[in-house]
């Protein structure tokens, strides 16, 4: 069984995020990820992960901060935003196939490698998992898409692909402005 998203959700989180490592179901999650950051210092950046994680002040946090986030391999910066909240930068320049073809909403073409560990990350119970590996083997989900979307198969196969592309405003995070403000929805989880 597959879900139908009528609204946006992040890219970055359901296909960037978990090569992070970091398991799913964690006692902090990221408030927001991000693909950009429009701010001095981050134009142009290619191949990063912006995440966005409310710190709440606990030793828990500060445990899950150094051990997951600063201590992280792909760790490569830090910004404190105010009101708790700060801005974590992961370079993900070591999965470019994985990070481009995410950019292009072309998710049948993450590597293989990295389609696994997105899977992985997801589980293997659930209607998200189901939903997820659709994005990423889309061949194998065809009739099903067709019959819940009334089209042909044959229309699917010719766009080639199950999720719509990433929405690059969406995925910009632009630090100190009120116009593109965290989203706060919660449209796909990553708690258990």
């Amino acid at each position: 069984m597959i879900k139908l998203f009528k609204d946006y959700f992040q890219k970055s989180k359901v296909f960037l995020y978990p090569l992070l490592g970091i398991p799913k179901g964690s006692r902090y999650i990221p408030k927001e990820t991000y693909m950009h950051c429009n701010s001095k210092g981050y134009e142009g950046d290619e191949f990063k992960l912006f995440c966005i994680y409310e710190g709440d002040g606990s030793r828990s946090f500060e445990a899950f901060e150094t051990i997951k986030l600063l201590k992280n391999e792909l760790f490569v910066d830090y910004k404190d935003l105010g009101n708790r909240l700060n801005l974590y930068v992961f370079d993900l320049s070591v999965y470019p196939q994985t990070w481009l073809a995410v950019h292009e909403g072309m998710y049948s073409r993450i590597h293989e490698r990295e389609k696994k560990t997105i899977t992985d990350f997801f589980g293997n119970k659930g209607l998200i998992v189901e939903t997820v590996e659709s994005y990423l083997y889309p061949e194998f989900y065809f009739p099903d898409y067709a019959e819940l979307l009334a089209v042909s198969e044959d229309m699917l196969e010719e766009v080639g692909e199950l999720c719509d592309p990433p929405n690059t405003k969406k995925e910009t995070f632009i630090i100190n402005s009120y116009k593109n403000p965290i989203i706060t929805k919660d449209s796909i989880s990553l708690h258990k």
